[in-house]
């Protein structure tokens, strides 16, 4: 009767072992077919899930403007030769788009009071003063900064009432330079090519 027993028990933990040992090359293999492009968009979707966590922020009550990211130690995206100056339009755009999707009240504060017409092309977003709606209705506006880091950079997220300039949420990341997107990896200067590295 033990002997079964026995059989029984080393027959189990074999299948089981087995089982663990699929399970983290599963793991593994799924680690190496992610690619940069999917790992950054799932770092996107971490900072949006942090930044709805949070009861205070009512994103499907109350409208939202986003804003473009900068650069912490300057507040500006003046720096024409570092690399991943487009960086922060693409982290704004992105996080607009996900929470739209999520049924936030996103406000596009950069819309036009009519549609511009060229000919080859029709627009309604603008950055000219002159040609922006005179009032935009919000009541929060993301904002956020970014900090070049060995090996990356560190993105800070946060939400701010625009009646209490209180900030009712926040959210981090890590981003390695494996993982950015290659937006500008060359600039051109004095007639010589360069090649953009953090």
């Amino acid at each position: 009767m033990k002997l079964p027993l026995i059989c029984l028990l080393i027959l189990s933990a074999t299948v089981i072992g087995c089982g663990a040992v699929n399970e983290k090359e599963s793991v593994e293999s799924f680690s190496k077919n992610v690619s940069a492009d999917e790992h950054f968009e799932h770092q996107l979707s971490d900072l949006l899930e942090q930044l709805i966590r949070v009861e205070q922020f009512s994103y499907q009550e109350k409208s939202i403007a986003f804003t473009t990211l900068v650069w912490i130690e300057t507040l500006t995206l003046t720096n024409s030769e570092r690399a991943y100056t487009l960086l922060g339009h693409q982290i704004s755009s992105s996080l607009k788009t996900a929470l739209v999707q999520r049924g936030g009240k996103v406000v596009e504060h950069k819309s036009a009071q009519a549609i511009s017409m060229a000919d080859n092309a029709s627009y309604y977003l603008t950055r000219k003063l002159s040609e922006l709606s005179q009032e935009v209705d919000v009541s929060y506006v993301l904002a956020g900064t970014m900090l070049e880091m060995k090996g990356g950079v560190e993105v800070n997220i946060e939400v701010i009432d625009v009646n209490s300039h209180s900030v009712v949420s926040s959210a981090r990341t890590f981003i390695g330079n494996e993982y950015l997107p290659r937006l500008n990896s060359t600039f051109v200067k004095e007639g010589k090519i360069y090649r953009r590295q953090l």
